[in-house]
């Protein structure tokens, strides 16, 4: 168990898995395993928040790693030299609406005390344990880690398209926020040795750029602790059977398919 300040390249390329990696498994070991050999590329949407977090966790860094300027038009040829140009120089170019953006996300964060709190704990440092049941190693990358008296809270930062409560929920399952809420209290309790709670800062990325502070449940934390469990049980035995199965299970036995539930209604009967 240890806590390191590494850059993101380097933690990115340690082997140990991540939450990212682990959530593949919702769909098959097949589709974990392929992802573990194809890594994703970056959406503009993975990039907007790649740049957001080091623009409100990191702005030191922020100005080594981006430019901010004009639009640029990579469909003409000044567009293009210029952009080869930018890049040249190890930076990334943010134009100014993106920019402007992110200042009034930033600005609707730290408007928000509870949220303005919880940003002012240490940024960016991994973590990196071993699963004792399966020896799987496994790191984490909390966006903050703050202490508050007697409690502690590990911070995660979300750019969304709506921060409302009920929304964000729906989120949290689609996109397997409980899997990491649960993953990171499990390595930064270990490694920190004590208990944290876990709370999302959700911000929307359009007007208002309205800002939601949420901290996950007991019942959040413990779906995403079994689906952890599961996941981490099928990635040791398909380590040791070789058997990378997909969506048929690894008897390979055919699925059922029927109707949806509600067409199913107006069938049954007779």
């Amino acid at each position: 168990m240890i806590k390191k300040e590494i850059s993101q390249e380097i933690y990115r390329a340690d082997p140990a898995l991540s939450r990212s990696e682990l959530f593949e498994l919702r769909k098959s070991p097949m589709h974990f395993k392929h992802a573990q050999e194809h890594p994703q590329e970056a959406t503009p949407a993975m990039n907007f928040g790649t740049a957001f977090h080091c623009y409100m966790l990191e702005p030191e860094k922020f100005i080594d790693r981006y430019i901010v300027c004009d639009k640029i038009d990579r469909r003409t040829t000044a567009g293009r030299a210029l952009a080869a140009e930018i890049e040249a120089k190890g930076l990334t170019p943010i134009d100014e609406e993106t920019w402007q953006t992110f200042e009034y996300m930033r600005t609707n964060i730290l408007s928000n005390k509870y949220a303005a709190m919880l940003l002012r704990g240490e940024k960016e440092q991994s973590y990196f344990w071993t699963d004792e049941l399966t020896g799987i190693d496994l790191k984490c990358r909390p966006d903050c880690r703050t202490d508050m008296g007697s409690v502690s809270v590990i911070v995660d930062l979300k750019t969304t398209d709506s921060a409302d409560t009920e929304d964000f929920m729906h989120s949290c399952v689609k996109y397997g926020y409980d899997l990491q809420a649960a993953m990171y209290k499990q390595g930064v309790d270990l490694v920190e040795g004590k208990p944290h709670r876990f709370v999302f800062i959700a911000v929307e990325k359009k007007p208002p750029y309205a800002c939601n502070v949420l901290e996950a449940d007991e019942l959040m934390i413990r779906k995403g602790s079994e689906d952890l469990r599961d996941y981490l049980m099928t990635v040791a035995d398909c380590r040791k059977t070789g058997n990378w199965y997909g969506y048929n299970g690894q008897s390979g036995k055919p699925n059922i398919i029927g109707l949806p539930a509600w067409m199913t209604k107006m069938y049954e009967g007779g």
